[in-house]
């Protein structure tokens, strides 16, 4: 049976607030962050954030996947939890082990200079990045939905707090912005241990059947998230070496700060796919009527390209709220906003994949993106700089979402894709268009266009609402 619209909305909303309330926090955090911290600065801090990201495909192995996998199928959830999570922790002091050994030409490569004080900080933030994430993925799984939504929301305060008196009296390089997430990093994962803490404090065997269970869910996802996250980081490598040393940095730096202001689409895309995985499941499971899953799909569609809308059209308003050194960072928005907005569609067009275990075609996926991405970046970075990157991720990660979709229908059932198609047809036509002219009048005749598309799912979403707010009782969730 599935959810009513009351149950559907509600169970959103709670893991929606912590990240729209993190996002307003981020958001306002940026103007002030932008103002102590030059763009070649900001870029450096960039580099940091991706090495973090790399090195967690590498030590997670697959087993945060696999224990969200198994967690409703396990009964002993805190032996799935300790063995799901040794290894990882393991690998983590294993790898920053080695940074330390080779900090020289790593930091060289990632600064131009030897930061010997930042390398430790990466090598004592990967442990602590797991226990980060496993904690978070425990309350995940268990529906905890307020909870980890506050947790959500204290960690970006945390980060505030310590922030700006860092870059006011401490550092204002890029060294202040490092140091102050690793703290708020430390600080988390202490408050998050006190909340699950009958989890730490039990005791716990080593389950080989179920470690080599989760190691054959988990190890194929391994390469296709070194894939997606190659498609994740060319554009900033490729700045990084296809332009000359400080205007790399400088292109980087416009680029992490419309990334800034790409994170307000990231608050739907944080709080859906945290909610609707394991919706997905359940109604699969339950064997909910297929047309409800793909009216979800459309739903969310129509909710992206609005917001995609609105971001386009008032991306120079928006850029004011940041130092005058990044202005130039308008124009690199409309089409680095595909990234999220593509991402989480897929999400729900990729159902048929997961639903029918053959995850393979991940990397199968996520490669024919990647490829696409670097012949792009290859052929606009050096000319464009931070635009050319932008343009390269957003059509990277359009035939992204239509292999996902494609697949899955083949997979699944044959859904229709005509909606989608118009949709990312309009959005991509948006965005050339005002990259090139950034005229007002023709944007607002391409939104009206849009709408007219999602005229259908507009009504459906009003609808929910009305609902939502008891002036409908006798509708079910689709």
């Amino acid at each position: 049976m599935s959810d009513s619209p009351k149950q559907f909305i509600k169970r959103f909303i709670g893991f929606s607030v912590g990240p729209i309330v993190s996002a307003v926090i981020s958001f306002a955090t940026v103007p002030i962050t932008t103002y102590f911290v030059i763009p070649e600065e900001f870029g450096k801090a960039s580099m940091y954030t991706m090495a973090l990201s790399i090195s967690s495909l590498f030590i997670y192995l697959g087993m945060d996947q696999s224990f969200t996998r198994e967690f409703n199928a396990e009964d002993d959830k805190k032996s799935l939890f300790w063995n799901s999570l040794i290894i990882p922790l393991i690998f983590s002091f294993i790898l920053g082990a080695i940074y330390m050994m080779f900090f020289k030409p790593v930091s060289q490569m990632m600064f131009s200079s030897i930061e010997r004080h930042i390398m430790i900080v990466l090598a004592v933030s990967l442990p602590f990045s797991v226990i980060d994430r496993f904690n978070l993925l425990l309350i995940r799984m268990q529906e905890k939905a307020r909870l980890y939504s506050v947790l959500n929301i204290i960690s970006k305060t945390i980060n505030v707090i310590i922030l700006i008196p860092y870059l006011l009296y401490v550092d204002k390089s890029f060294k202040g912005v490092i140091n102050a997430g690793f703290i708020s990093l430390v600080l988390m994962c202490v408050a998050e241990c006190f909340f699950v803490r009958d989890y730490w404090t039990t005791k716990f065997k080593i389950n080989k059947t179920l470690i080599n269970k989760m190691f054959r869910y988990g190890l194929p996802l391994i390469p296709a998230s070194i894939i997606v996250w190659l498609l994740n980081s060319m554009d900033k490598m490729a700045m990084r070496y296809f332009l000359n040393g400080k205007e790399g940095f400088h292109q980087i730096g416009l680029y992490g700060a419309a990334f800034k202001v790409v994170a307000i689409i990231n608050i739907v895309q944080s709080a859906f796919c945290t909610f609707w995985t394991p919706t997905a499941f359940r109604w699969y499971e339950e064997k909910v009527e297929k047309e409800k899953f793909i009216r979800v799909s459309n739903m969310l569609m129509c909710i992206m390209n609005i917001m995609f809308m609105g971001i386009v059209v008032f991306r120079n308003l928006i850029i004011k709220m940041l130092a005058s050194s990044y202005t130039n960072a308008s124009i690199i928005v409309p089409f680095l906003l595909f990234l999220p907005i593509m991402y989480t569609v897929s999400e729900a067009t990729c159902l048929g994949i997961s639903f029918s275990r053959k995850t393979y075609y991940n990397i199968l996926v996520s490669a024919v993106a990647a490829i696409a991405n670097y012949i792009l970046n290859y052929m606009l970075v050096p000319k464009y700089g931070a635009l050319g990157a932008s343009i390269a991720t957003g059509i990277s990660y359009t035939i992204f979402f239509w292999m996902r979709t494609l697949i899955s229908r083949k997979l699944w059932f044959k859904f229709k894709i005509g909606f989608y198609f118009w949709n990312t047809s309009l959005m991509l036509l948006l965005a050339t268009l005002d990259v090139v002219y950034n005229n007002i009048f023709i944007n607002l005749i391409i939104c009206v266009l849009i709408l007219f598309v999602n005229r259908k799912e507009i009504s459906d979403i009003l609808d929910y609402v009305k609902t939502f707010l008891g002036k409908k009782t006798n509708k079910v969730v689709a």
